[in-house]
């Protein structure tokens, strides 16, 4: 076995673990640890107190006595970024709260139906086919079964679809269409809620329609009809802005003239297939809509310290000897006893990888002891300090939150 030192390089971050501290920096057994391989660097960089400088000059201008009492490091300032958004590490580090959902599957709406219009579309005559399936945040549910409808023979003409049962969850529902059997999709149709009128429509051109205030917003383009309306051919309205949560007045233009006052009534979204759209993407397979656990995280309020005892974090680093990993303890491994104050810092959506950076202070811990496993065998007090050792004591990178064992 070769001796130490080497002249080891640091090289490689192989994994970095992050502990949960109580108040006083010791680690109970049962706190969360987190371990990543994830780490793009880790940067300590002292903060010091200037020495006092001193200069005395004698009677003829020169200096008679002088000195500098050397700068003293008060903390240090320590950096972490990591490769990727890691909302259970980001959590673990600054606080906040990491979004969770686990909720079941939204499930395949029902209820569709479709009306034919003539002479309103560019739809050919003959027999179509519709199916509606919810969609959300995650994903799609199954399609309901066929509905169908037919353009009578010798005219042109199009389908209004409507009546799609939307679960709470659902954003909105989608719409494949036309040949039975082969259904692809041609729109969508928004989750806006139970929402109506507060007004009659009146007559001829009809640009604005008085709602009830809204209860969810509405988006531009969005199409309805009006529960009750009972003119010959159904009007479908159009919003021709977004129309925000409260509003009173929604801006629409209208599919024809109202020949008959609309009474107020419930707001029914629909899609209008006209045949101007090309059908183009498959049928969902599979329900994908059930919440797939941690999907995000959230920042701790403004003018809070997010995790007001800190955590004491570690690297393994690759000892490297002339270009090799050294084959007589192969690792360096880094500890940092307690880090406080730990916040996110400026992070960058553009074009490129958004890291995760977050920094705070790092502070001197008599209180960390030997470690989350009873691995470190030296005095750990200080801001810094490592060490070489075996793979043996290498976590492994689960990602994922580890409860502690009994501290040895």
């Amino acid at each position: 076995m070769s001796q130490l030192p080497d002249g080891a390089a640091s090289i490689f971050a192989v994994a970095t673990r992050v502990t949960a501290l109580n108040q006083d920096g010791t680690i109970s057994p049962g706190a969360n640890t987190y371990t990543t391989k994830a780490l793009a660097k880790l940067t300590c960089t002292p903060v010091l107190e200037t020495g006092v400088d001193v200069a005395v000059q004698n009677a003829a201008g020169d200096l008679s006595a002088w000195a500098k009492h050397p700068d003293m490091r008060k903390y240090y300032t320590v950096a972490m970024d990591i490769v990727t958004p890691d909302p259970a590490l980001e959590a673990a580090c600054t606080g906040g709260v990491i979004l969770n959902d686990s909720g079941t599957a939204v499930g395949a709406p029902t209820g569709l139906t479709v009306v034919p219009q003539i002479t309103l579309g560019t739809l050919a005559a003959g027999t179509y086919g519709y199916r509606a399936t919810n969609y959300n945040a995650y994903g799609e549910t199954l399609p309901e079964n066929d509905v169908s409808a037919t353009v009578a023979s010798g005219t042109s003409g199009l389908n209004v679809i409507s009546g799609v049962s939307m679960a709470a969850g659902a954003i909105g529902a989608r719409i494949y269409g036309r040949t039975i059997g082969a259904e692809q999709l041609i729109g969508s149709i928004p989750n806006i809620g139970t929402q109506a009128t507060s007004a009659a429509s009146g007559t001829g051109t009809v640009t604005s329609l008085a709602v009830t205030a809204l209860t969810k917003s509405i988006p531009a383009g969005t199409t309805f009809q009006i529960s009750g309306d009972t003119n010959t051919t159904k009007i479908v309205f159009t919003t021709t802005a977004f129309a925000a949560q409260g509003t009173v007045t929604l801006p629409v233009s209208a599919s024809q003239s109202v020949t008959t006052t609309i009474a107020p009534g419930n707001i029914v979204p629909v899609l209008v297939d006209t045949g101007a759209i090309t059908p183009s993407g498959n049928l969902p397979q599979s329900d994908t809509t059930a919440g797939p656990g941690q999907v995000g995280y959230q920042e701790p309020a403004l003018g809070t310290v997010g995790n007001q005892n800190g955590v004491s974090i570690e690297c393994w680093t690759k000892a490297i000897v002339s270009g090799y990993q050294a084959s007589t303890l192969p690792y360096i491994r880094w500890v940092l006893p307690r880090v406080v104050g730990m916040h996110t810092t400026a992070r960058t959506l553009a074009n490129t990888n958004v890291d995760t950076s977050m920094e705070g202070q790092g502070w001197e811990n008599p209180n960390w002891g030997s470690g989350p496993d009873g691995t470190w065998n030296f005095d750990s007090s200080k801001v810094f300090q490592r060490m070489r050792q075996g793979v043996a004591v290498l976590p492994a990178a689960s990602n994922a939150p580890v409860a502690v064992g009994a501290i040895l």
